[in-house]
């Protein structure tokens, strides 16, 4: 038995940046040796085990042949005869298909620190290439996102991807692979591309490659316009760079969609979570209440604090307001402390003041009234005091 260390941990190591996570791989042995040391297995038929103590990942060299269409349509072959070079050779980038052999399955401390490299990691790594291992890339379709979220990970560094590998990933996408995945695992690449720190380098590589058209075509065909995609990069380089939630990623890169049916196609393509898909419609709908926010009526004001729930959890509308500032790349004009005025205001008005002989949708309508002119009133003092320049 033989046991290695592979794949993202060594790579970045040998970048000298953080290992996150460490996977390893198993030559030599089988299902029911690795149980009977304690691991447990992740899958009935898939070869992969948790470590007793440390609960990480240990799989057995394995055999992969396309069976289907998409990433999960693989019969899967492990045995004690795969080789490291067998099970490397599936890999997807060669800077992913190095590895280190280790101690064993109970010490994982390296026994040479050689790495292993069959296919030229090494190499790519010091050219900063990211390049597939083999034709087998073309079998998993996801691969396509992978190599773009990995784009995004390392463009700063100044990674980029073989063209021969581009051309891969663009006639996978234009033989339709791509439909073939599910949308929770398109959401899961997307998701933690977009909140790499420099996640805009993903929607950039599908964008240049033609790629994004299979996945989101209605965006892609408004990005086709060049003014409009630099608008939107702009905005989606500020929410990056200014370490933006991914909320607010997704709402800079859905900013420029004006039209609610054409926003819903995107974000159901992307199976984007409802909390998600709840901030960008509340950014498509309130920001320009809230850019404009001198010349705003006190009608407009109540809306904004009623459908953000602001009266009962300002969180929404604060965070609204930042993704306001990375939208237009500058400070608003008022300090948010004003919108808690608001808030405040809105809230003075209860039931206490409502005229008790009032019944029915009465009272709501009265305690709206009320609510919009305490808001009036506020609103009055800041436009007044800003064109005086005092606030």
């Amino acid at each position: 038995m033989q046991v290695y260390l592979v794949g993202g941990a060594v790579r970045d190591s040998l970048l000298g940046l953080p290992v996150k996570d460490k996977d390893f791989m198993v030559v030599g042995t089988d299902a029911a040796t690795m149980l009977s040391h304690g691991f447990s297995q992740v899958g009935a038929d898939f070869p992969v085990f948790l470590h007793p103590d440390t609960h990480a990942e240990y799989a057995l060299a394995r055999l992969e042949r396309k069976a289907g269409t998409g990433h999960t349509a693989f019969d899967i072959h492990s045995s004690p005869d795969v080789s490291l070079a067998d099970d490397l050779l599936r890999r997807d980038l060669t800077i992913n298909a190095l590895a280190i052999e280790v101690q064993g399955l109970f010490d994982d401390t390296p026994i040479t620190g050689e790495v292993v490299d069959y296919y030229g990691g090494l190499a790519d790594l010091h050219a900063k290439v990211l390049r597939h291992v083999s034709p087998a890339f073309s079998e998993d379709p996801l691969r396509v996102l992978r190599v773009a979220r990995f784009y995004a990970r390392f463009a700063q560094l100044g990674f980029v991807i073989h063209a021969d590998t581009q051309t891969l990933m663009q006639h996978i996408a234009d033989q339709g692979e791509l439909s073939h995945l599910s949308r929770e695992r398109i959401w899961q690449e997307t998701s933690r591309a977009m909140g790499e720190p420099h996640g805009f380098y993903f929607i950039d590589c599908l964008h240049q490659l033609g790629i994004l058209a299979h996945i989101l075509p209605i965006l892609a065909k408004q990005l086709t316009d060049d003014e409009v995609y630099q608008t939107m990069m702009t905005r989606l380089q500020n929410a990056c760079r200014r370490d933006g939630s991914l909320a607010t990623r997704f709402a800079m890169l859905f900013s420029i969609l004006d039209d609610t049916n054409e926003l819903n196609d995107c974000l159901t393509r992307l199976n984007a979570p409802k909390a998600i898909s709840q901030f960008i419609h509340a950014f498509v709908n309130y920001h320009q209440v809230l850019l404009n926010l001198p010349n705003i009526t006190a009608e407009q004001l109540f809306t904004v604090i009623e459908h953000t729930k602001a009266h009962k959890d300002d969180t929404l509308l604060m965070s609204l307001y930042d993704a306001c500032e990375i939208y237009q790349n500058k400070s608003m004009a008022y300090p948010n402390a004003w919108l808690h005025d608001a808030i405040t205001r809105y809230q003075s008005i209860s039931m206490a003041d409502i005229d008790p002989a009032l019944t029915g949708k009465a009272i709501g309508d009265e305690l709206a009234r009320l609510r919009k002119q305490a808001l009036y009133g506020l609103l009055g003092n800041f436009q007044m005091a800003n064109a005086l320049t005092v606030f």
